[in-house]
């Protein structure tokens, strides 16, 4: 009896001295009885984890071979050719054939037939036309397109001035589904309309023109303008840049004709040169380009035959690349395609067209004042001896022929017989006469909106980077 009593006066102290430390500590006791709890769920977790499982069902897995047959679906799509789309401009000498070939027509059949269609006889009339077509993989013509002027008695130009609908006429030739061909020659009216654009050179000034959505005719109007005091070849940079307005033909909202250019600033190394067309009416001998202070910007010479190309040889001593032995090279190389449209610097009458030793095929041009030019290593001529030719005209396409050892165009230009330097043409080119003082206010009525124009359209994100030499 005794026994119980002390063992139940332990028990309560003990009791109460628990309450006294729950009471005295009880964030502690919780933390106690969390862990404790916390232990025990690990426990049941790893009773349940690493105890015996269930036994699954095995899957089943169900094969279904399925079976499609496309073989009639790959034939019909290699027999269904396909189609190029091209362009090419008709040349002074071209005949059917040689137009259609261009376009990558190469059907024999369709070349014959062509060959004796009407509407394209008179479409080779039509020199530097461009012509559109869709030809199919086996080389026959699906349908081709040009914009011609007006007929004969109509007016093929603007009836009041420029500013005037155009009268052209739209040449299709389409292939029949039998064989044979169907001609449509549509008048339409189109509609004059202003364009305008600015870029900034990166590489070259085709690239920076295709940027800024300007028309290759446009791009070479603008070199044609600037040629005589601006080598593209040497004087460009990245970071030059340029705005341009140009005149467009449109008629149901298609371009059927770009005009000419308008007005234009060009910014070549710091340096800003501008341009307006002025066509005063009863004054035809005052059409010209003009700068903004009525001074001609009408030049002799062009400073290159090229579009664009690379210097690979310059002028004077050099080891000959054909004879290995020191020669003097009265001219330079400029390398460049086979096929690229030459054009002469100048007006002039062509002197000779034909083959020479070293030169290989080359066209030379007499012009007025002792000047005279050669263009050699061609692939084929553009025009005959004794015609004239105009400044920018294409007398030839560049070739490989001669003495050469790759693609390229051998210039020389001549001053009383002697050859000079063709870098130095700017020497000898003089500036373009001044406006005539009774047409100065004219001039700026006309002109000073399109200047206007141009000042309101946003300029071009320009290069900062450091300004390399111009590329090849």
């Amino acid at each position: 009896m005794l026994f119980l009593i002390q063992a139940g006066s332990r028990l309560r102290n003990a009791v109460l001295r628990v309450r006294e430390a729950v009471e005295a500590h009880p964030g502690r006791v919780a933390t106690g009885v969390g862990g404790l709890l916390l232990l025990s769920s690990v426990s049941a977790f790893a009773l349940v984890e690493y105890g015996p499982q269930p036994q699954l069902p095995a899957p089943s897995i169900v094969r279904q071979a399925v079976s499609i047959d496309v073989s009639t679906q790959v034939d019909a799509l290699d027999s269904q050719p396909r189609v190029l789309y091209t362009t090419a401009f008709v040349a002074n000498s071209d005949s059917a054939a040689s137009l259609l070939r261009r376009l990558q027509v190469t059907d024999p059949t369709q070349l014959r037939q062509l060959a004796r269609d009407g509407a394209l006889q008179q479409l080779l009339r039509q020199r530097g036309t461009m012509v559109s077509a869709e030809v199919d993989s086996l080389g026959r013509l699906r349908q081709l397109q040009a914009v011609l002027p007006a007929a004969e008695g109509a007016h093929a130009k603007p009836v009041r001035g420029p500013d005037s609908p155009m009268q052209l006429r739209l040449l299709s030739i389409r292939a029949r589904a039998g064989g044979g061909f169907a001609d449509e020659l549509r008048a339409q009216t189109a509609q004059p309309q202003i364009r305008m654009a600015s870029g900034v050179v990166r590489t070259t000034l085709f690239a920076a023109t295709d940027s800024a959505g300007v028309p290759d005719a446009v791009a070479s109007q603008l070199v044609d303008l600037f040629g005589g005091e601006v080598d593209f070849r040497r004087d460009l940079h990245a970071g030059d840049h340029f705005t341009v307005a140009w005149r467009v033909y449109t008629a149901d909202g298609h371009v059927l004709r770009v005009g000419r250019i308008l007005a234009v600033q060009l910014s070549v190394d710091g340096r800003d040169r501008s341009a307006v067309w002025f066509d005063p009416p009863g004054h035809p001998q005052a059409a010209a380009y003009y700068a903004p202070d009525g001074n001609s910007l009408a030049r002799t010479f062009l400073l290159s035959p090229l579009p664009y190309d690379r210097l690979t040889s310059g002028y004077g001593w050099r080891i000959s690349p054909i004879f290995h032995k020191p020669e003097f090279h009265k001219g330079i190389d400029l390398a460049i395609p086979v096929g690229t449209p030459v054009r002469t610097i100048a007006n002039g009458r062509v002197a000779y067209a034909g083959w020479g030793t070293g030169y290989g095929r080359y066209v030379k041009v007499v012009h007025p004042g002792g000047f005279a030019t050669i263009y050699a290593h061609l692939s084929k001529f553009e025009v005959h001896v004794g015609e004239t030719v105009k400044q920018g005209e294409v007398v030839a396409l560049s070739g490989n022929t001669g003495w050469s050892t790759g693609p390229h165009l051998y210039f020389q230009f001549f001053v009383h017989g002697n050859p000079v330097n063709p870098l130095n043409i700017a020497h000898y080119t003089p500036h373009g006469t001044k406006l005539p003082p009774d047409l100065r206010a004219s001039f700026l009525a006309s002109t000073a909106p399109r200047t206007h124009l141009l000042a309101l359209l946003p300029q071009p994100e320009l290069a900062s980077a450091a300004r390399p030499a111009l590329r090849g």
